[in-house]
């Protein structure tokens, strides 16, 4: 094999720290002690050469799978990953590493997201039982009942017919509390405003929740999954085959000897 000139090192250094700065959010094999839960398994997880494995049967998996994972509202999503990985032979650093898209700053938009998208699901399907406005017929004859006063037959003032000063126009979304921004939410699962929640209504909201979650999460997952598949087999595939490519060839190949064998 011929001796490494000093470009060739520098070169491949390079390599070497630009593949460790690109996979520092991941949990790699070399720090996968390092990880709470998880890391009580490092000796098992490292003898696993799958789980480390960047060949497409491996990575295919891990994306969706992982997709669907994060966007899914549970607090132990690195040790369900690992478990997933282990069930389908998937690739741990990709799928851990998805698994950092939903931190503090983004899942509650995460989870406001997938959850609106189950519901519409659910409302589409006609899963989802929402509840009827009821609203009361107006009667006229109650109004006619109803006495005259002297201050109702006295003429206005021109104050009180141009009435009073306009107020600041203020949005309805700054003026509605906690309560109305929740029934607004989920309305559709919850008693008319007024009324308490019984146990079946918080049975049928906690059982809208979970199904909306789970829908939205799922549906999304695939999408994001897809587009990632797309991507590592349009982008990241032909450049490490480009790469290979362009790799010199550096087994030595012993020539055979055919010569026939000396006449005794």
């Amino acid at each position: 094999m011929p001796e490494e000139q000093p470009h060739q090192r520098r070169l491949r250094f390079a390599r070497i720290r630009r593949a460790k700065w690109l996979l520092r959010f991941v949990p790699r094999r070399a720090r996968f002690h390092t990880y709470p839960l998880v890391g009580r398994f490092a000796a098992f997880a490292r003898a696993r050469n799958y789980l480390w494995s960047f060949r497409y049967p491996q990575i295919r998996p891990a994306l969706y799978l992982g997709s669907v994972l994060t966007l899914i509202p549970l607090p132990v999503q690195l040790p369900g990953a690992f478990v997933l990985c282990l069930a389908f032979r998937a690739n741990f650093m990709v799928m851990g590493g998805l698994q950092f898209l939903s931190n503090p700053a983004t899942s509650v938009p995460l989870a406001i997201g997938t959850y609106k998208l189950g519901a519409m699901i659910l409302n589409v399907t006609g899963i989802s039982v929402t509840h009827p406005t009821i609203t009361a017929p107006l009667d006229l004859d109650l109004f006619r009942s109803l006495p005259l006063t002297d201050a109702d037959l006295l003429p206005e003032s021109p104050a009180a017919q141009t009435g009073p000063e306009p107020a600041s126009e203020v949005p309805d979304e700054k003026r509605k509390s906690w309560g109305d921004r929740i029934h607004d939410l989920f309305g559709d699962q919850m008693p008319p405003r007024g009324q308490p929640m019984m146990v079946q209504d918080w049975v049928r909201l906690l059982g809208h929740l979970f199904a909306s979650f789970l829908i939205g999460a799922t549906l999304a997952g695939l999408i994001l999954g897809a587009v990632l598949d797309v991507l590592w087999r349009c982008l990241v595939l032909p450049a490490a085959n480009l790469r290979a490519s362009r790799k010199p060839v550096t087994a030595l190949v012993t020539p055979h000897d055919n010569s026939p064998p000396p006449a005794l």
